[in-house]
């Protein structure tokens, strides 16, 4: 927590110069290393609020530092920056704590569920689904890790009206046994349910009619419902074991868990007059929501068939979530295109008195994974592409890649190897990325030993990895203190002691690129001192055993960041 002792040591300054702190003091790394560390670069804006020249104020701020503990050395460079170098002897104080210990964050109590994969029923997973599922997943890791109580949640598509649809579609069709049906067959059907609902108004009315039906737990029509959740989530299973996403059984809570719950709550909306009944269906209406003629709009909760919508169930999610799990945090892994809906639900519930004072609700939106003419991800046909077919090509590609390296491996390890690498390859490429904007996807530049990659990194592990063994002694058991002969040393540490700081970061943000981008930034720092220095081979033993502890470090800080990506770690290629 570099930043974070620095500011406390300004802060400290300050006040030994009895100036009140009312501002916040922003300090970044420094990109000229012979200009400092770090450096304060709000100066300007402090000076201003303090009603102090900055020139005197950064007198001010060097008089009365600490130069014992952390900082070696502060002065003032153009136009307004204050440049900080730590000390050494601080450093490695630090390092050594690491080393001695794993890294480790106290437990804090608070209660996070994250919604996240979440695909539908009925339908194979696509690539629409891989960003919800991978950053989700990473971020119940990350927020675990950092002592968080993590509620996983697959909020199942299981109950709406595309079971009416499919159920309709048996009937016309005559076909009454789908024991034997794959998930594959399943979706061809719906496909021509939903293009028939699109031309036949009868077909779609009887859609309507079973829906209802099937959510008033009719017989028939349940057990119909039952053979196609398992079979979609047998097949989802297979897919979240390749991509080692940790949701399990007992994290499935689809939409059909509050069939029960939401009877109560369009019950209760009605009675406190969020809701009305208008037409026959049950609707709120939102002030702020207007329609383009200025005219104000409704969000339907339940039609006059009976048929409860997904707004409905929502808002009895988010209830259940607030008040049964009694979350302090609730995160939503769902794409940008769903933002005013989530805040229409968001809203109603707030009104209902469903939302209680302690609870955060969050939506982590991300943006769409995109072809290189800038529109979503899709074959030439224009169909999209199955999550299943985009894994098995990342994989090929590695194999591909592996077998370049090493003609002789075995067929065993080809297969493992090809897996880790191409489905770690596949979810750090997207992980890489800001979650918030859409990126063009591009297969050339994922697996690649160069560049931004999980590719990259992992070698970077199997280097060290390979030093570590070469040593044949624990490392961890070394008794040598760390030193610096040089500040290519001191900066990889000054690296290695940022890994906290940006894992809190992380889970500030909801941004795991950041991990990834740390994760690349130590793998170049640490890639340029392995060219530059003697590690295994350096006569002077002291220095040698330093250089393995950091080495050592650096690779407990590449297995953990990938571990909390989804990642799994390669020993060799």
């Amino acid at each position: 927590m570099i930043k974070e002792k620095l500011k406390k040591e300004i802060e400290n300054s300050l006040i030994k110069n009895n100036i009140k702190i009312c501002f916040p003091i922003i300090i970044q790394k420094n990109k000229f290393k012979k200009m400092g560390h770090f450096q304060i670069n709000n100066l300007f804006s402090i000076s201003n609020k303090c009603k102090i020249n900055y020139l005197i104020l950064v007198k001010k701020i060097i008089k009365k530092i600490n130069y014992k503990k952390m900082i070696k050395k502060i002065n003032f460079s153009k136009p307004c920056f204050i440049n900080i170098f730590l000390n050494p002897e601080w450093v490695i104080k630090e390092i050594e704590k690491i080393f001695r210990k794993e890294f480790f964050f106290k437990k804090n109590n608070k209660k996070v569920v994250i919604d996240y994969s979440s695909p539908n029923v009925a339908k194979s997973m696509h690539v629409g689904h891989l960003r919800s599922t991978i950053i989700g997943d990473s971020m119940a890791k990350i927020m675990e890790f950092t002592g968080y109580n993590v509620i996983r949640v697959n909020h199942i598509g299981d109950w709406g009206n595309q079971f009416g649809m499919l159920i309709a579609y048996l009937k016309k069709k005559n076909i009454y046994d789908i024991n034997n049906m794959s998930i594959n067959e399943i979706e061809k059907i719906y496909c021509q349910a939903k293009k028939t609902s699109l031309i036949d108004k009868k077909f779609l009315q009887k859609t309507e009619k079973y829906t209802a039906k099937l959510q008033q737990n009719c017989n028939y029509y349940n057990n119909i419902w039952k053979k196609v959740v398992q079979l979609t989530l047998k097949k989802n299973k297979e897919i979240y074991k390749l991509l080692n996403i940790s949701l399990k059984d007992q994290n499935i809570c689809g939409e059909s868990f509050y069939k029960h719950i939401v009877k109560k709550i369009i019950k209760n909306l009605l009675q406190k007059k969020i809701a009305v009944i208008k037409n026959g269906n049950v609707i709120v209406f939102l002030k702020h929501l207007k329609n383009r003629k200025g005219e104000e709009m409704g969000i339907i909760l339940q039609k006059k068939s009976g048929v409860f919508l997904y707004s409905a169930i929502d808002i009895a999610c988010m209830k259940y979530r607030c008040k049964k799990l009694q979350a302090n945090i609730i995160l939503y892994y769902i794409d940008s295109r769903q933002k005013q809906y989530i805040q229409q639900i968001y809203e109603i519930s707030k009104k209902a008195g469903y939302i209680s004072q302690k609870t955060k609700i969050k939506h982590h939106i991300f943006g769409m994974m995109l072809s290189q003419n800038n529109h979503p991800f899709q074959t030439r046909s224009g169909k999209t592409i199955k999550l299943i077919d985009l894994i098995q090509t990342s994989i090929q590609r590695a194999k591909k890649i592996i077998l370049k390296k090493n003609k002789k491996i075995t067929k065993t390890k080809l297969s493992d190897l090809s897996k880790k690498i191409g489905i770690g390859a596949l979810k750090y490429s997207d992980l890489s990325k800001n979650r918030k904007t859409n990126y063009v996807f591009k297969f050339k530049n994922m697996i690649s030993f160069e560049g931004n990659t999980s590719l990259y990194i992992q070698y970077t592990y199997i280097r060290i990895f390979s030093i570590l063994k070469r040593f044949k002694k624990n490392v961890s058991n070394l008794k040598e203190k760390i030193m610096f002969v040089n500040n290519d040393e001191l900066n990889l540490s000054i690296k290695i002691l940022e890994f906290k700081e940006i894992i809190l970061e992380t889970v500030k943000t909801g941004q795991p690129h950041l991990i990834c981008k740390y994760l690349y930034k130590i793998s170049s720092i640490y890639s340029k001192f392995y060219e530059k220095h003697k590690i295994l081979n350096k006569k002077n033993k002291k220095i040698r055993n330093s250089r393995l502890k950091i080495s050592f470090l650096v690779s407990k800080i590449l297995k953990k960041g990938l571990n909390l990506l989804g990642i799994e770690t390669i020993e060799s290629i």
